[in-house]
């Protein structure tokens, strides 16, 4: 399994990417919490060192685990989603302008990249989270033909595009 991933390149976005100052810092954590455990323990008295430890052991844990947040970087105002502007071609001319969130399209090609990395489990909870929600057509048409393969899948018209439905 080792060998078949090492030839791979690997984006910079991925979770699996080894920060090396995310190490240091985590490195500088845990010296300072062996620190001051090392000096809570030196206290004489019982009854004061090990509920000192303990509370030290546990901001400790908190500190050095503590998930970060990852930030979105937008390019639009925050609070308003980026809009994109598409042209659907009928069959004898162009059939009208509709406004499409740009986050439609990221999440399809968030499924195209899960199911191209084998991350198969991700790809079906994402799918599970679209149920019910409204794409336009030609957004909902493309992830209904990649969600196939995991799920049967219902496209419900309505007057905006289509509705994802899990059958």
């Amino acid at each position: 399994m080792e060998t078949q991933n090492r030839g791979k390149r690997r984006d910079s976005s991925q979770d699996d990417v080894i920060n090396l100052n995310e190490v240091i810092a985590l490195l500088a954590k845990l010296v300072v919490v062996f620190v001051l455990l090392v000096v809570s323990l030196r206290f004489p008295l019982v009854w004061i060192k090990f509920p000192l430890s303990f509370v030290i052991l546990a901001f400790g844990w908190r500190w050095i685990f503590r998930a970060k947040k990852k930030q979105k970087v937008s390019t639009s105002r925050p609070g308003v989603p980026r809009e994109v502007t598409v042209m659907e071609v009928g069959g004898g001319g162009l059939s009208g302008v509709k406004t499409v969130k740009a986050q439609d399209h990221e999440t399809v090609r968030k499924l195209i990249a899960l199911d191209a990395a084998g991350e198969f489990g991700k790809a079906k909870t994402l799918i599970q989270r679209l149920d019910g929600e409204e794409f336009s057509g030609p957004v909902g048409r493309e992830l209904a033909t990649v969600a196939g393969n995991y799920f049967p899948i219902e496209l419900e018209p309505t007057e905006n595009g289509v509705r994802f439905k899990l059958a």
